[in-house]
């Protein structure tokens, strides 16, 4: 792809932030995490719930469904059809298909391609797979075709994620471990691997880990236009990938990860301070730090990093980062950069953005640029009276935040429905026109954010529905899969998928299920047959095994399913 094509593809990055709270313990948020989670004063951010691409976005709803809609000439929307939603009088919004009982935790938007991560740790990912950017071996759209909507990405034996982001061809995702791995097109090195070549377009590949450095792990990651950041347990944010614009921080223009012994390069962030959060726009990056100050770097021809000049700032000797005005005694909760404007949301709640504004997407009823002229930095964007913001997310020329009622408010472009209004008007470029005097994007009857114990408050157990041990902002230490085996009393009550070892397998009508243990009386072995159905990712096992004595206390409960033409699978069933 050429530097001039490229520029008009700008990838964007879903904001994940780390709370004041867990950096005061010395402790790490899984990345996917709604960090608000209960502690009084803490703007819920909901930055997870909500991603949009160069011309679609999607949102996680209070079923925990997800919704899109604006362009899909890739199969974006995962509909099997490349008809765009969001244009036409009536549409707006449409469901994805993320496979039986499965609701998503967080969803990720690309330029051409989005990923979701599900409740059980799984990744599915759809759209536009040019460079293997859905991780499935090959090149093939998915979506765009009947009876196509999402499949799953492979992240190895037994792993599941925490966080996936969406880059503009390509893909990353934080593991259950920490560990990092990315996948997709590679040609200036953003996969961290020390050369060009594309990860996921090949018979035989999915993901490769990227080296973070000794002992270190990922807790939050964000992917731009060919280049990569991530911010680790310790705090330190690292890049990687693309760097003429200066957006890997390091003063100079040189790429990084794509020569043989290249892998990532902190950044300097300034003396003592770390990150918490990580935004990677086209060609700019913006972090959050522990203190709550932004600071960007990058590419700056529109004021994307609100300067108030176009000077790229990174690309010369001696340039790192600098801050951004949000406004006096104001820090910043949350932050995401679009192609060429970049928005942030305040402690307050207040929504503020800046840059390229050339259809309204700064949401000021004008079409001048803000941050590129002397005395310029950011603009508050009018919501409403009375209404703040929770999250914000920016595509190429538009710009979608989610209110603190969990409506959804889109401005900007509007040539393909990416408002979500049932018509192609853009909206936000003419005097007068303001995010506060917008409709909300209809979800089907639904909010933004799950309500997953159906109780109509968007609370911590909603922000984190599969924890492992709370922290003090009520969300996990933790994101792990539910359990495949739970032991209760004198049962294993059972329920998981085993592949099959064919693509073209059919289930059997029955698995067996080998549960082997120790009693107070001894030695403990159970064999039953329980019914199998078809379900994405292979034939599913559910059922509950009788034993026949209580297991001891201290002894492991091994449980073995397995079945004709079906891969065997090992367990160990969790005491409650």
């Amino acid at each position: 792809m050429s530097t001039s094509s490229v520029r008009r593809v700008a990838a964007l990055a879903v904001t994940i932030l780390l709370t004041t709270v867990l950096a005061s313990l010395g402790l790490s948020a899984p990345a996917g995490a709604d960090p608000g989670g209960g502690v009084p004063g803490v703007p819920r951010a909901d930055a997870s719930a909500l991603s949009v691409g160069f011309d679609f976005g999607c949102v996680i709803v209070s079923d925990g469904g997800v919704r899109c809609w604006g362009g899909n000439g890739e199969g974006q929307l995962a509909q099997g059809n490349t008809v765009k939603i969001g244009d036409d009088p009536g549409e707006s919004t449409v469901p994805v298909d993320l496979g039986p009982g499965r609701t998503a935790v967080v969803v990720s938007a690309g330029s051409f391609h989005a990923c979701a991560l599900l409740d059980n740790g799984q990744v599915r990912c759809w759209g536009y797979n040019s460079s293997g950017q859905l991780g499935q071996g090959n090149t093939d759209k998915i979506g765009d075709n009947p009876g196509e909507s999402t499949v799953p990405v492979d992240l190895g034996p037994g792993r599941t994620a925490v966080a996936v982001e969406a880059g503009d061809y390509h893909t990353c995702a934080v593991l259950d471990t920490g560990q990092l791995r990315c996948w997709g097109y590679n040609g200036a090195g953003q996969l961290g691997q020390g050369n060009t070549n594309n990860i996921g377009d090949t018979a035989g590949e999915t993901t490769v880990a990227v080296d973070l450095g000794p002992g270190r792990t990922a807790v939050a990651v964000a992917g731009g236009y060919a280049s990569t950041c991530a911010v680790l347990d310790n705090g330190q944010l690292r890049c990687w990938g693309y760097n003429a614009d200066g957006q890997l921080g390091q003063g100079h223009s040189n790429n990084i990860g794509d020569t043989a012994g290249e892998t990532t390069v902190p950044v300097d962030l300034g003396p003592g301070r770390t990150a918490r959060a990580v935004t990677a726009g086209g060609y700019h990056v913006c972090a959050v730090l522990d203190t709550g100050q932004l600071r960007c770097w990058g590419f700056n021809s529109s004021g994307q990093l609100g300067q108030g000049n176009t000077d790229d700032i990174g690309d010369t000797a001696g340039e790192t980062t600098v801050a951004v005005d949000v406004g006096p005694g104001r820090t910043v909760v949350a932050v995401n950069g679009g192609g060429y404007h970049t928005c942030a949301v305040l402690d307050d709640g207040q929504l503020r953005c800046w840059g390229r504004n050339d259809f309204g997407q700064l949401g000021q009823g004008h079409v001048a640029y803000l941050g590129d002229s002397a005395g310029e930095s950011t603009v508050a964007v009018d919501l409403g009276p009375g209404r703040t913001a929770l999250a914000v997310s920016g595509g190429e020329y538009h710009t979608c935040a989610v209110l603190e009622n969990r409506q959804l408010r889109c401005w900007g472009l509007n040539d393909v429905g990416q408002l979500g209004q049932g018509n192609p008007v853009s909206f936000g470029n003419d005097p007068g026109e303001l995010p506060a005097g917008l409709a909300a994007v209809g979800l089907g009857g639904q909010l933004v954010g799950r309500d997953a114990d159906h109780d109509g408050v968007r609370d911590a157990v909603d922000a984190c529905p599969t924890a492992a041990g709370t922290l003090p902002n009520g969300c996990p230490a933790a994101v792990v899969a539910a359990p495949e085996a739970v032991l209760k009393g004198k049962k294993v009550v059972l329920d998981t998928v085993l592949a099959k070892q064919t693509a073209s397998a059919k289930c059997p009508a029955k698995a067996t299920v080998v549960v082997k243990t120790k009693s107070s009386k001894g030695k403990v072995k159970v064999s039953q047959q329980l019914k199998t159905t078809t379900v994405t990712g292979g034939c599913r096992v559910k059922g509950t095994i009788n034993l026949h004595a209580k297991p001891k206390k201290t002894a492991k409960v091994k449980v073995t399913v397995s079945g004709a033409k079906l891969k065997t699978k090992h367990l160990t069933a969790v005491r409650p």
